[in-house]
């Protein structure tokens, strides 16, 4: 009778709980929405409208949990802690994100490249030129260029300048037949940040390995003194791949390496940025 009475009460109290999930702090009892982040780049503001600041920007693949809307705005929360509101445009499923990806791959790949300028040696400024030409700023120590970031990567690695965000150039390029995409943001000389996105799941071991290498090589163009090699590399992508949400990462003093598995992508981005 006891123990049957102990029952009743917790249900009624689970159930208290479920009802009163937004005020009580039960809210854990719901189920879960998921939806992921389909466009390059999605605004998480502080507020429903395009006028609120905005909290962090959020990537393509990023997971995000839904627990308010206000059509079109959806209120999430990312990682399980950062809050805020994005525009229900931009967000879906694990097969919107890759159709998106592919939509974007196509696109690119058959419209008209725009052709990086050809940095030329400079010749010695004449007295006339020195007083008339503005100084360009040079690059600050241990810069990151985009010549040197994709040294060593295969030749068919077509580089295309695409729509500026957050006031900042983007170079966009893909290889291996979309398994790896790289992107840069910033001026071509001083990066702000180098970006490469490789896929890990349900491809062949000579594709993977294939991946980690060019992973490998990112890394090592940016950070010389970092020696791992691709099998290390391989194993450490199947390792982050493995976990429902994979992250890892290094600092150096000049620079942050930032490895994030991608579920609804199959992938692995590495972030690479000026150290704060």
């Amino acid at each position: 009778m006891v123990r049957s009475k102990f029952l009743a009460d917790r249900f009624f109290v689970g159930l208290f709980c479920v009802l009163t999930a937004s005020l009580s702090g039960c809210d854990f009892l719901l189920p879960k929405e998921t939806v992921y982040v389909t466009v390059a780049i999605l605004n998480l503001r502080e507020k429903p409208t395009t006028k609120s600041q905005v909290v962090e920007c959020l990537q393509r693949g990023r997971e995000l949990e839904i627990f308010e809307r206000a059509n079109p705005w959806l209120r999430v929360r990312a990682d399980g802690k950062t809050e805020g509101w994005v525009h229900g445009n931009y967000v879906g499923d694990a097969a919107a994100v890759r159709a998106a990806l592919q939509k974007d791959l196509a696109r690119r790949s058959s419209g008209t490249r725009k052709k990086r300028p050809v940095v030329r040696p400079t010749q010695p400024a004449t007295e006339q030129q020195a007083t008339q030409e503005p100084q360009a700023t040079p690059p600050s120590p241990g810069a990151l260029s985009i010549d040197g970031m994709i040294a060593g990567m295969p030749d068919d690695m077509i580089l295309e300048e695409v729509d500026p965000l957050e006031g900042q150039p983007r170079h966009f390029g893909a290889t291996g037949s979309g398994q790896v995409v790289l992107e840069f943001w910033g001026p071509e000389v001083d990066l702000l940040r180098s970006e490469i996105m490789v896929t890990v799941l349900d491809i062949s071991d000579a594709d993977l390995n294939r991946n980690a290498d060019l992973v490998r090589l990112f890394i090592r163009n940016a950070v010389p003194q970092w020696q791992r090699d691709t099998t290390w590399v391989a194993n450490f992508l199947r390792e982050l791949s493995s976990q429902d949400v994979g992250t890892g990462g290094f600092d150096t003093r000049s620079k942050t390496v930032r490895f994030r598995f991608i579920k609804p992508l199959s992938a692995i981005r590495v972030t690479i940025e000026k150290a704060s």
